[in-house]
């Protein structure tokens, strides 16, 4: 069943009686998901792998995300309810995953590539529970040349990883990120379970959205309208200039975007493990470049 909080924001998104205003979903003004943008990389460093050199800037979610606190409980928490529905027998099967999942080795991921299958894949990002802490980490290549770098470090992560979690993975990123290692003759055995959210959330709401988009669901279960945010369909193009350009300006959006989908993407699994709490994860800003 859809809870009443979000049935009563469909509502207000679907109204007609007013003509919403240019890109805004409801008439009203929307509430920022993106800051300014910086002009350059983020704070990082530079990796040294066996094949090679790669940015990697490593950042405690707090640092950049003024709710990140209570996205941590609410995160954590989701974990413990899915096991006690387990042992209930309670859980969707399209959850089963997460049955015996621990936050500690779990790891979100997003990747961002130069263009469809055969091409370069440039960025990484990954969101893993350390400590007290959300880690976000980007491994980025400056150059094509930097790809089997960012490539060698993700794969030696993947021995600590137990469940993986994605949106639309499945059929993109990971086949993407196995296909670019076998390419660059990377040893990859993964022993991880797979959480694919798109499938759940088609199956929980496809019936109340107009569709299951990251950034439709982003919209409706989150209350967050992407201001600023480069679309999907220039990131290929805009990785390019920046290798014949090396201009900082170029590629810092992108950085940006993936923070917002992987921040995204642990909004939804919450909303997913308690779909009676499907509400807005925070009103606070959002995270900073």
């Amino acid at each position: 069943m859809v809870s009443g909080e979000l049935k009563r924001r469909i509502s207000r998104l679907q109204r007609e009686d007013s003509p919403p205003r240019p890109g805004r979903p409801d008439g009203r003004k929307p509430r920022r998901a993106s800051a300014d943008l910086t002009r350059h990389f983020p704070e990082g460093s530079i990796c040294r792998t066996d094949r090679g050199d790669a940015f990697v800037c490593e950042t405690p979610l707090g640092d950049i995300y003024s709710a990140s606190r209570r996205l941590r409980r609410r995160y954590l928490a989701a974990f413990k309810k899915a096991r006690r529905l387990a042992r209930r027998d309670e859980l969707p099967a399209f959850l089963e995953p997460l049955a015996g999942a621990d936050a500690e080795t779990t790891a979100l991921i997003d990747t961002e590539t130069a263009g469809l299958h055969g091409r370069p894949l440039f960025m990484i990002g990954m969101v893993r529970h350390v400590g007290e802490e959300l880690i976000l980490t980007q491994s980025f290549a400056r150059s094509y040349a930097e790809e089997a770098a960012i490539l060698d470090r993700f794969a030696a992560e993947l021995p600590e990883v137990e469940l993986l979690i994605s949106f639309n993975g499945k059929a993109f990123d990971w086949p993407f990120v196995r296909d670019r290692m076998v390419y660059h003759r990377l040893a990859c055995k993964p022993a991880f379970d797979h959480l694919d959210l798109l499938h759940p959330s088609r199956r929980r709401w496809r019936s109340e959205l107009p569709n299951c988009k990251l950034q439709t669901l982003e919209r409706y279960l989150c209350g967050r309208w992407r201001s600023g945010d480069i679309p999907g369909e220039e990131i290929p193009q805009r990785y390019h200039d920046f290798v014949r350009e090396q201009d900082a300006r170029l590629i810092a959006p992108i950085f940006h975007h993936n923070r917002l989908d992987l921040i995204t993407m642990m909004e939804l699994l919450i909303a997913l493990v308690s779909p009676a709490d499907a509400e807005p994860a925070t009103r606070a800003r959002a995270p900073s470049s």
